[in-house]
Order: C-alpha cells, then sequence, then structure tokens
C-alpha cells in the first residue's frame, strides 16, 4: 500500500518543496541496484509543464523524463494522458479501481469537485466519488471513465456536450456524472471536444461537438459521385450510434477524427482530413472553389491491413500492425508520421526502423512507441521537449527516450496536446 503524503498531493504549481524536487533530480543519476530497481517502477513524464501535468511538483518543462510524484508504475493500471496545446492534465487508473490526476483544472477535468483557471495541481489527487474503474480517457478538457458494470461517467469540460448526460455548461462540471444511455461498454476514447464508446456488441457511440463530423453519425451519399454532406448536428448531448459499424473491436480519437479497428484488421476513419489524417486519399483543399473533404461517415482508411492498435494526433494516425511493425498517415509538417521526410500522407505508409512494437500513442505532432524490451521511441514534433531525448529537434524518424528497463509497457499522450507519458 502507497503511504498518502497528503500535504503534497494537492499544491498549487507555483510551489514545489525540497521533496519533489529531490525526487525529480533521480531521473538522470546512475543508481545503485535496489534504489534503481524502485526508480523503473515509477510513472515517468516529459514535455511541456505549464499546468504541471508532468507531476512532478513543478512547472518546469522537461526535454528528459522525470518521475510523477508518489506513484508507482506497481501500483496502476494505466496512465493518460489530456490537453490542447501547452495546456494540460493526467489520469492515473489504480490497481483498486480509483483514480488520481494532475495538472490543469480550469474546467474542473481533475474531477476532485473544484475548478479554477490559475490553482493548478502539480502533482496526483484523487477523483472524487469514482471507484470500481475499468478504463480511462482523457480528451481536451473533459475525461471519462469505463466502469466495470459497462456504464461511462465523465467530468470537465461540457460546452460542447461532451460529457454525454443530455446538458451543456459553458462552465465546469468539476465531479464525474454518468453519460446518458450508454451500458454494455468496452472501451471508451476522447477527442479534444467530442467522446466515443465501443460496445460489446462490437457497435460504437459518440457525443459531443460535430463541428468536423467526428461523430460520424451523418449519413452517407448513395452515390460516390456525390457531394459530402454537411455534418447532421453540430453537437450531441447524448451518445449516438455510428452507422454501418458492427464488427469493430477497437477505437482511437484524435483532436477532431476517429478511426475504428474491424474484427478482420481493416480500419475506418471519419471527421476532420485536412491533412489527410483520414487516410481515404483525399485532403481538405483551401482557397476559391475549396473542397471539403472532411468525412462525417466512416470511409476506409486504405493501404491498411492486419492491423492490431491505432492512435491518433491532431492531423495525423498511426497503426500497429499483426508483425509488431508501424505505418502512419496524415500531417508530416513536423515528421510526425516517422517516414523520415516532412510530406503530408494521404494514404498509410511503413515507419522504418521500428519492429517488436507493443504499445503506441499519439500527440498533437509526435509519436510514441514502447517496444517489446521495455524501450520507449519517440518521433515528430519536440519544440517542447515532448520526445525526451534532451533536445528540442524535431525527428522525423524515431529516436530513443528510455532505455530497457523491463518494466515499461503504456504509453501516453494527449492527442491534441505537448507532453508525454510512460509506466
Amino acid at each position: 500500500m502507497r503511504t498518502q503524503m497528503h500535504p503534497l498531493r494537492r499544491l498549487p504549481a507555483t510551489a514545489a518543496p525540497a521533496l519533489v524536487l529531490g525526487l525529480a533530480l533521480l531521473g538522470p543519476l546512475a543508481l545503485p541496484g535496489a534504489t534503481a530497481s524502485a526508480y523503473d517502477l515509477r510513472v515517468r513524464s516529459w514535455g511541456v509543464n505549464t499546468n504541471g501535468q508532468l507531476g512532478d511538483g513543478t512547472k518546469t518543462q522537461r526535454q528528459t523524463p522525470v518521475s510523477v510524484v508518489g506513484l508507482s508504475g506497481a501500483e496502476l493500471n494505466t496512465v493518460v494522458a489530456g490537453g490542447s496545446g501547452a495546456n494540460g492534465f493526467a489520469l492515473a487508473l489504480l490497481a483498486n479501481g480509483t483514480v488520481e490526476a494532475w495538472g490543469r483544472n480550469d474546467k474542473g477535468q481533475l474531477g476532485n469537485g473544484t475548478s479554477s483557471a490559475t490553482d493548478d495541481y502539480a502533482v496526483p489527487s484523487l477523483v472524487a466519488g469514482l471507484g470500481q474503474v475499468d478504463a480511462v480517457a482523457a480528451g481536451g478538457s473533459h475525461a471519462l471513465a469505463l466502469l466495470k458494470d459497462g456504464t461511462v461517467k465523465a467530468w470537465g469540460a461540457n460546452d460542447k456536450g461532451q460529457l454525454g448526460d443530455g446538458t451543456t455548461n459553458a462552465g465546469a462540471t468539476t465531479l464525474p456524472v454518468t453519460v446518458a444511455g450508454l451500458d454494455e461498454v468496452k472501451a471508451i476514447a476522447a477527442g479534444d471536444t467530442f467522446s466515443m464508446a465501443l460496445l460489446k456488441d462490437g457497435t460504437i457511440k459518440t457525443w459531443g461537438n460535430n463541428d468536423k463530423g467526428q461523430l460520424g453519425i451523418t449519413a452517407k451519399p448513395a452515390k460516390s459521385t456525390d457531394p459530402v454532406p454537411k455534418p447532421t448536428v453540430a453537437t450531441r448531448t447524448t451518445a449516438i450510434a455510428v452507422p454501418e459499424l458492427s464488427t469493430v473491436k477497437g477505437i482511437a480519437a484524435g483532436a477532431s477524427h476517429a478511426l475504428a479497428l474491424l474484427a478482420d484488421g481493416s480500419v475506418m476513419a471519419w471527421g476532420n482530413n485536412s491533412n489527410g489524417q483520414l487516410g481515404d486519399d483525399t485532403a481538405t483543399t483551401t482557397g476559391t472553389g475549396a473542397v471539403n473533404n472532411d468525412k462525417p461517415y466512416p470511409v476506409p482508411v486504405l493501404e491498411l491491413r492486419n492491423v492490431t492498435a491505432l492512435s491518433a494526433g491532431a492531423a495525423h494516425s498511426i497503426a500497429l500492425l499483426q508483425d509488431r511493425t508501424l505505418r502512419g498517415w496524415g500531417n508530416n509538417t513536423n515528421g510526425q508520421v516517422g517516414d523520415g521526410t516532412l510530406t503530408q500522407r494521404t494514404t498509410s505508409v511503413p515507419i522504418p526502423g521500428l519492429t517488436g512494437v507493443v504499445g503506441i500513442a499519439s500527440g498533437a505532432s509526435h509519436n510514441l512507441a514502447v517496444l517489446a524490451d521495455g524501450t520507449v521511441q519517440a518521433w515528430g514534433l519536440n519544440d517542447k521537449g515532448q520526445l525526451g531525448d534532451g533536445t528540442l529537434t524535431q525527428r522525423p524518424t524515431p529516436v530513443q527516450v528510455l532505455a530497457k528497463s523491463g518494466n515499461v509497457s503504456i504509453v501516453s499522450a494527449p492527442s491534441n496536446g505537448n507532453f508525454s507519458l510512460a509506466r
């Protein structure tokens, strides 16, 4: 059982006690055997830290991994990152079914009954009233928790109906509420301002913002030559089924686009397609006579099969294949596709130099991959140190972040943000 350190667990991110700083400084040191083993079990974080989203008790940006205060990987099921731009927050699901959160709290996204635009939480604190949690997801300013009974709780920003309780709220929902009309859920995902649930029968329900068609609920045109319709509703405050999808086994949410992994290993995508992130060989064009290729209904991702997992960023997507290699597509301005170029990709291309991948995550413009030996690799934008390689240099091909530890199995990054987590 972890000793509770109450004076440190609710801290304005403007201060960092000596103990917290001491823990953060352990990262680059060569530690003796017993201490090193304890360090390897910790949750690590790096990148932008404007709101204390790294959980190390400071607001100091980190170009190499530091430890999240008070959380041991041995007592965790998973960690997830949320936020938008420089603002961020994070969630940790503990093995006992409770959830802790840290970082930005202006919209109540930490779920502790408070909200403040100035009082961030630089170390983890408990999400109130939650137990028996099976999974968590984090959006731009809202969060989701899947309970063991198949229902879903949500908290944080609700200006676009992203909490799914039938309401909208321009302020903050600081305590978890029940997502209406949902049961038999087996997976959840959160985009910037929308939410997704995968049901046990292989169907998907979505709710929240639909300005780019990211809910996927608009009827598909009768003919392929017909113009793409506009999204049927601007927002949706309760969950609604995505049509024509019934064999889904995995979901991922980007900032404003969504991905669904089907039972046959193929992938469907919908929503914002400004940079080809849907992988259907189209992209939104601009200027006079602009063509809108956002898709408010699912379309197949081309040149892609044998997929086992997905991740999505602000305007790009990554797929993990059965052979433990990766393919990427979409915006590549900062090398986030990972193919060694800065060329936008409207269909998927191989990401060279990575094999044995067991987990992936995508930030706004960067990605993480954890390998079977515990090594963590990263690539893409690095202006905030989100790659964790000790530099601010963007990388169009993967570089090593964490050396082999034997314990890292999960990586996370916010789909519209600039920091990273590893557990």
